[in-house]
């Protein structure tokens, strides 16, 4: 009986894994990974960065 019990109990917690791993990704946007254009003041943030100093 302690056999079927712990196949049960895989069966239950991969059936959880896969339900969490697909509303996580679907509630993220899709997954993936995907670079965003940054803002306009991160871009000005960066270029004033990346000058060299005098």
């Amino acid at each position: 009986m302690l056999k079927l019990e712990q196949l049960a109990a895989v069966v239950v917690a991969a059936g959880l894994a896969i339900v969490s791993y697909l509303l996580f990704f679907s509630w993220a946007g899709g997954g993936g990974y995907e670079r965003r254009d940054p803002a306009a003041d991160q871009a000005a943030l960066m270029r004033f960065r990346d000058r060299p100093s005098p």
